[in-house]
């Protein structure tokens, strides 16, 4: 009979169910002599699979018997349909982007080969924790927090498959952006409003459709904070930025500085009286005069050191409170190089088992070395240290058997530990260092 072998060599394939069940389904017609025939596989194979007696299979076999790539499934695994969800909307929303791109992105190493597209079909249900995270991060960027994201899947889902949507949905929203943005309906629409009031037009692109109820939801945010900037910059961004002009919001911080602790007239920055500004009568500057103003703030904070870091402008206090930042962590990167914190990064590295206890060796229970940086969210250069650093404790735990790998519920344990994200940092500050 066929034997099940080198059960713990990582790259054979766990028989999980998810794998029988479309093993029963799309390969295996009942007859245990014919497949094996027709795959050009061993018999005593064919028929320990189809009864559930062999727990995985080699690439090569799984590549016979399926007809298709297998994935890989030492990293941690969640529900796939989230991220689907991300997926499918950041393609909605972005009009140069493909799933074959967003692959190479979550591959770099797999650019040459062609793209699995069973993780965007949903052939498969779960997917690697480290994808969802990177649409996650992918979305956060361009200003949307997840509740957002999960409210523009669950949108999209309404929406009808075809690329259109009535202008009867697009009119509430149309109606608010133009009460409390001032938005002009015909350049929102980017057609004249009274064609779609006449019936001459009827629809919309559904990606109008999205960009609009992104928007409201902006301004509901900037209302309810009440920050005038906000609103301001929404307006900005409805009706188009005006080349040479620059939002008087956006120097507001440092004008007021200014008045304060300079000894010129505002007036000199501006131009005019700035009460014109502050009733709102003017929202615009000229560029150049915007950028006098911020030479003139920075060179203001340079030669004043004694000014309370509270009374600096936002864009400016950042950068200052960038420079102490640094030489904090600096110093903090010395203390941690002491004995006393070496000693304590060892107790938090330290495996979480019972005396005597060791953790499974099983494929689907470890991870490979080189994808336990993506688990644990750290630069590789910064886990490679981390390990040289503490190899008496990796050595102990890790598994080898022709390449390393960790035990999964380790890198769990670890991402869970207080103090984890303190020794993180200390092995991202010193690669940057380097």
């Amino acid at each position: 009979m066929y034997r099940n072998v080198h059960m713990s060599d990582p790259n054979r394939i766990k028989l999980d169910e998810e794998i029988l069940d479309k093993f029963l389904k799309e390969i295996f017609r009942g007859k245990v002599p014919e497949l094996a025939v027709e795959k050009h596989l061993p018999y005593s194979l064919v028929y320990n699979v189809a009864n559930g007696r062999i727990k995985s299979l080699s690439p090569k076999e799984y590549r016979i018997l399926f007809g298709e790539e297998p994935l890989y499934q030492g990293e941690n695994r969640v529900e796939g349909t989230y991220f689907r969800g991300m997926v499918n909307l950041w393609i909605f929303l972005n009009d140069d982007a493909t799933k074959s791109s967003l692959y190479g992105e979550f591959y770099p190493e797999k650019r040459s080969r062609r793209v699995d597209y069973r993780i965007f079909r949903g052939d498969v249900k779960t997917v690697e924790a480290r994808l969802e995270r990177i649409m996650e991060k992918k979305f956060l960027k361009q200003g949307f927090d997840e509740s957002e994201v999960r409210d523009g899947i669950v949108e999209l889902d309404l929406i009808p498959d075809e690329e259109r949507v009535s202008y009867e949905y697009l009119k509430p929203l149309l109606e608010y952006l133009k009460e409390h943005l001032r938005a002009s309906p015909s350049q929102l629409l980017n057609k004249r409003r009274t064609r779609y009031e006449k019936g001459e037009l009827k629809t919309v692109s559904r990606k109008l459709y999205t960009y609009m109820l992104h928007l409201r939801k902006e301004t509901e945010k900037a209302l309810h904070s009440g920050s005038r900037a906000e609103i301001e910059r929404l307006r900005e961004k409805t009706s188009g930025k005006r080349k040479g002009l620059t939002l008087y919001v956006d120097v507001q911080e440092e004008i007021e500085f200014l008045r304060t602790y300079g000894e010129k007239g505002i007036k000199r920055y501006l131009g005019r009286s700035i009460k014109n500004y502050e009733e709102s009568k003017l929202k615009r500057l000229a560029t150049w005069r915007a950028e006098k103003i911020r030479a003139d703030c920075n060179e203001l904070i340079k030669n004043n050191p004694e000014i309370p870091m509270q009374s600096i402008p936002g864009p400016h206090r950042k950068a200052r409170l960038g420079k102490l930042i640094s030489s904090l962590k600096f110093l903090l990167l010395c203390k941690m190089e002491e004995r006393e914190s070496i000693l304590y990064e060892k107790q938090v590295l330290a495996p979480l088992l019972n005396k005597g206890g060791r953790y499974a060796t099983e494929t689907d229970e470890l991870t490979r070395v080189d994808r336990a940086a993506h688990v644990l969210e750290m630069s590789k250069k910064a886990f490679d240290l981390m390990v040289a650093h503490n190899r008496d404790i990796f050595r102990e735990i890790g598994h080898y058997d022709g390449r390393w790998h960790l035990p999964t519920r380790y890198l769990q344990e670890l991402l869970k530990k207080q103090g984890f994200n303190l020794v993180k940092e200390k092995y991202e500050l010193l690669t940057a260092s380097c």
